[in-house]
């Protein structure tokens, strides 16, 4: 009878126990993502609120980042971007499109640390001074987010992809950064930088994996001909990328092949960095299961 009653009571107790775990997890879950939601929330509404406004109106966020997670940062990190208030031309049609400039902040816990650019003050809209502040100050956010330069998802590194105003012609400029966190100072910082045009097929590319996982991408056009383009590659050493190839394509402008340049080039870059030898499989580029290559230059067939 004793060790009966001895029984029940642990079973009893041990329900208890477990009864009180359960309520603890299911309470902490809750919890934990809606700090982590008001905490997005305050990066928000501290980045507008460093902002300027226009005639009444707030900066509008177009994307928010927790950078604290992937970076493993000291602090609370987060990136905010956002449209000023106001609006920029279209030498396209002439017509003014809604939204000013863009903002680009990386909030440290509430503290907004932002970098944006406004028109000159006082200028006509349609000046020439003011058109070239809009031709080469960015106003679209085409992309960011987080990408890992090493693998199994190590050395983390920020992309952000922006535009500024098209022009006449419909080119405009596209801008990419990359941003990688700097522990002693507990900051983020830009290790690579860059502008293209976008009506000759010109790009840049991070490399997400492959052998060149980590490296960037660009291809530029010539000026003369035979018109092609100049392809360099950077590579990350060091906290900062510098160029470790530079060439000038196979590719011609307007041939007719339908692959990207950079996919295009790619056998060539290659071959140039040690990484493949002629009459080895060609590297198929996303979509095209029969690579073949001609006169230096990848097509798909």
């Amino acid at each position: 009878m004793v060790d009966a009653r001895k029984s029940k009571a642990c079973l009893t107790l041990l329900s208890l126990v477990c009864m009180l775990l359960v309520i603890a997890v299911s309470s902490k879950a809750p919890a934990s993502e809606s700090s982590e939601q008001t905490s997005l929330t305050d990066a928000d509404n501290s980045a507008v609120a460093s902002l300027p406004k226009w005639h009444g109106q707030s900066a509008s966020v177009a994307v928010t980042i927790d950078l604290t997670q992937p970076f493993e940062t000291q602090t609370h990190w987060t990136f905010v971007a956002a449209t000023l208030a106001g609006s920029h031309p279209d030498a396209l049609d002439g017509t003014p499109i809604g939204g000013g400039s863009l903002a680009q902040c990386f909030v440290n816990d509430l503290t907004a640390h932002c970098r944006y650019a406004t028109p000159p003050a006082g200028s006509d809209p349609a000046s020439d001074a003011a058109l070239r502040f809009w031709f080469s100050t960015p106003v679209k956010l085409y992309s960011a987010h987080v990408v890992y330069a090493g693998a199994d998802n190590t050395r983390p590194l920020l992309l952000i992809q922006t535009g500024a105003a098209s022009g006449g012609d419909g080119s405009h400029s596209i801008y990419t950064e990359l941003f990688t966190y700097d522990r002693p100072s507990n900051k983020f910082k830009s290790v690579f930088s860059n502008s293209t045009g976008s009506n000759n097929n010109q790009k840049t590319r991070f490399l997400e994996q492959g052998p060149l996982r980590g490296d960037v991408i660009v291809d530029d056009p010539t000026s003369s001909a035979p018109f092609g383009y100049w392809i360099s590659v950077y590579a990350l050493k060091d906290d900062t990328y510098s160029q470790s190839l530079r060439y000038r394509s196979a590719t011609h402008y307007g041939d007719g092949n339908r692959l990207s340049v950079i996919d295009s080039e790619m056998p060539g870059i290659l071959r140039r960095m040690g990484l493949w030898k002629a009459g080895g499989p060609l590297p198929a580029p996303p979509g095209c299961s029969h690579p073949v290559l001609r006169h230096g230059e990848e097509w798909c067939e």
